[in-house]
């Protein structure tokens, strides 16, 4: 991979989790704010399914850059997108508004995955096409 795209993948993965913490993080109404603009564009869904499909969303995502970003890495992707749901979920539960369970944790956990696993597949199909035959 290109030195430069590397730096900036690595930059993006890094920059998700800051922005993924924030959101976890910050108080209650952030979120709801969140909600209440993109609820029309979604068929208004229900807040909990919003917050479900969220937590899959923004985790899969995750996993995606960081498999990207260190794409000959993968226990260390593993290990940073499955700790990251699990360490926010127990930093929620010291917030004063916000609650941590472990069906989110799960959630995210899951939707890491799904990111790693679809970027890594893409990652093989990529490289298995520009292979000199």
């Amino acid at each position: 991979m290109n030195r430069h795209i590397s730096q900036l993948a690595r930059a993006a993965a890094w920059l998700a989790v800051i922005t993924i913490a924030y959101a976890t993080l910050t108080h209650v109404d952030f979120v709801y704010g969140i909600y209440f603009k993109l609820s029309p564009f979604l068929m208004r869904p229900a807040m909990r399914t919003y917050a479900h499909f969220e937590h899959v969303i923004a985790f899969a995502l995750l996993g995606a850059l960081f498999s990207f970003a260190y794409p000959r890495r993968p226990i260390l992707v593993f290990g940073i997108v499955f700790g990251a749901a699990v360490f926010l979920e127990i930093l929620q539960t010291m917030t004063p508004d916000r609650h941590g369970t472990l069906v989110d944790a799960l959630e995210k956990m899951a939707g890491g995955a799904v990111g790693i696993m679809i970027m890594r597949t893409a990652q093989r199909l990529w490289s298995a096409k520009h292979r000199p035959s």
